[in-house]
C-alpha cells in the first residue's frame, strides 16, 4: 500500500466518522449494528502480489446505516471513496427535523381518517387512555 492509498483510506475513515456522528446526533431511530464502519482490505493472493507490494485488490465496508446495503464491496479504494463521499453527502444533507414533522403529519392524518382504530400500548406501566393519539 502506497502513501496515496493510505491517504484515501484515511479519508474514507474520516468521512464515515463524520456521517456516523451526524446520524447518531440527529436520528431518533439510532438503529445500527456493532460492526458499523468496519473496513477490510484485500491484498490478493500469492500470484497477485508476488513482489509483496501490498497492492489492494478489494475493499469491503460494512454499514447498516449508510449506503444501499449492509456490506459493500469495491474493487479499488478509489471506487470505495467515491461511494463513501456520496453516502457522507446524503447523510449530512438529511434533515431529521423534517422527517419527524412529516411522520407526525402522516399519523395525524391517518388517525383523522380512521378514528375507529385504537393505539395499543406495549408499556404495561403506561397510564394514558387507550384512545389517546400520539400527535
Amino acid at each position: 500500500m502506497n502513501e496515496s492509498d493510505f491517504n484515501k483510506l484515511k479519508k474514507i475513515r474520516q468521512l464515515l466518522k463524520e456521517a456516523y456522528d451526524h446520524f447518531f446526533e440527529f436520528s431518533e431511530d439510532g438503529h445500527c449494528k456493532s460492526s458499523e464502519g468496519h473496513i477490510s482490505l484485500d491484498f490478493g493472493n500469492y500470484w497477485e502480489d508476488k513482489n509483496c507490494e501490498l497492492k489492494i485488490t478489494g475493499v469491503q465496508i460494512y454499514s447498516y446505516v449508510l449506503g444501499p446495503s449492509r456490506t459493500h464491496y469495491f474493487d479499488t479504494l478509489d471506487t470505495a471513496l467515491e461511494s463513501v463521499v456520496e453516502w457522507h453527502r446524503l447523510e449530512m444533507e438529511h434533515d431529521y427535523d423534517k422527517d419527524v414533522l412529516e411522520e407526525a403529519a402522516y399519523w395525524n392524518d391517518y388517525f383523522k381518517k380512521h378514528p375507529e382504530e385504537k393505539i395499543e400500548f406495549t408499556n404495561p406501566d403506561y397510564k394514558g387512555s387507550e384512545n389517546e393519539r400520539p400527535f
